[in-house]
């Protein structure tokens, strides 16, 4: 008999893409399934419309809890899962037909724990495919290769992607990870959840394969569209793998850690300003509040002084120059919006140039 593949779907208020999204999973080739929809205390009617479903294919099985966020819904659905493997599928997004047999398949004949693939990104009737990263394709990378050239990738991007969908997992490395690690934060119930989840697992791999098929069609919009009031989340996850860095003694993460973290600073200071969240005391204020509080500060201000890093956001930074910092954020923000709206009016441009051929 063929394996049991578990696809968890957390729900939150998504009643527009329920059906779509759950039709691209119970038609996939591979029929072996059983998808647990779970309700994060929806205010529309979503859980009902997920409950009609259900009674359409029995191999739906739908949660209803209070709202706790998408990781703990996560988590949720993956303490009822019964299957070999398990995946995570967005409520708002698509599987292409093939992907899960697609992924059974390489995980099976590569015997392998992870399976990942391409993505393809849709914006209404477009779609672009990704496949981005220098993890080997087509390849099994095994320990302790896997760990000792690839857990960079949580620490510096471009490696592979960090999200939790658009991958397969061999349920018993999760139960494993589950059993002796906290996989499921309290402090990151929706932005950094998907890092979160695998920069804890990805020790407890043996082993890890990427296709160059896609598997998964991620709907572009939400958060990248507005402020996004979930961003302080990555704060939190960066002393989470400040301590995982000297837990493991992985020398090679701290230089990229402490450049990301200066980065977000500025950026989630840039989003204040943006979308007129705050005005220049508030922006202040946060700098004044991160700096003071956070336990990774120390830290990579020991690490940029002894280095003698000279770039201007991180000089500001280790002077505690707020007024400065400020400035420095501000200017960087207008410049981006500058960029932004480049890159909108190309986008314009070539949607209706493909418009006039269709």
């Amino acid at each position: 008999m063929k394996s049991k593949v578990s696809v968890v779907i957390p729900l939150y208020n998504q009643k527009r893409y329920l059906d779509d999204c759950i039709h691209s999973i119970s038609n996939q080739t591979y029929e072996n399934l059983e998808i647990i929809i779970v309700n994060d205390g929806s205010t529309d009617d979503s859980y009902a419309r997920a409950k009609e479903l259900a009674q359409k294919d029995e191999r739906i099985i739908v949660l209803d809890k209070q709202n706790e966020g998408t990781s703990f819904a996560r988590r949720d659905g993956y303490l009822r899962s019964t299957g070999d493997y398990i995946t995570f599928v967005d409520n708002d997004d698509l599987l292409p037909r093939d992907a899960i047999e697609l992924m059974v398949t390489c995980m099976e004949e590569q015997k392998t724990d992870l399976v990942f693939g391409a993505v393809s990104r849709k914006l209404g009737f477009l779609s672009k495919y990704t496949s981005y990263g220098s993890f080997p394709v087509n390849e099994l990378v095994t320990s302790p290769q896997l760990f000792e050239e690839y857990y960079i990738g949580f620490f510096k991007n471009t490696i592979f992607p960090i999200n939790i969908w658009g991958r397969l997992y061999r349920k018993s490395v999760v139960d494993l990870a589950y059993k002796n690690t906290e996989l499921f934060s309290t402090e990151m119930p929706c932005m950094a959840g998907d890092e979160y989840f695998n920069l804890k697992l990805f020790p407890f791999l043996k082993s890890m394969y990427r296709t160059d098929k896609v598997v998964y069609h991620y709907r572009l919009g939400g958060t990248v569209d507005h402020f996004n009031r979930f961003f302080p989340e990555t704060f939190v996850l960066s002393d989470i793998r400040l301590a995982l860095l000297d837990q493991y003694g992985y020398e090679q993460g701290y230089k990229h850690l402490y450049v990301e973290y200066v980065n977000m600073v500025y950026y989630h200071a840039e989003q204040i300003l943006q979308y007129k969240q705050g005005n220049r005391d508030d922006v202040i204020a946060f700098f004044k509040k991160e700096l003071d509080t956070r336990e990774i500060v120390p830290r990579l201000t020991q690490y940029f002084v002894e280095n003698k890093v000279d770039d201007v956001g991180i000089q500001l930074m280790l002077n505690r120059d707020y007024e400065e910092m400020y400035n420095y954020a501000y200017r960087s923000m207008r410049q981006r919006c500058r960029t932004i709206a480049h890159k909108a009016r190309c986008l314009l441009l070539s949607v209706m140039e493909q418009i006039r051929w269709i």
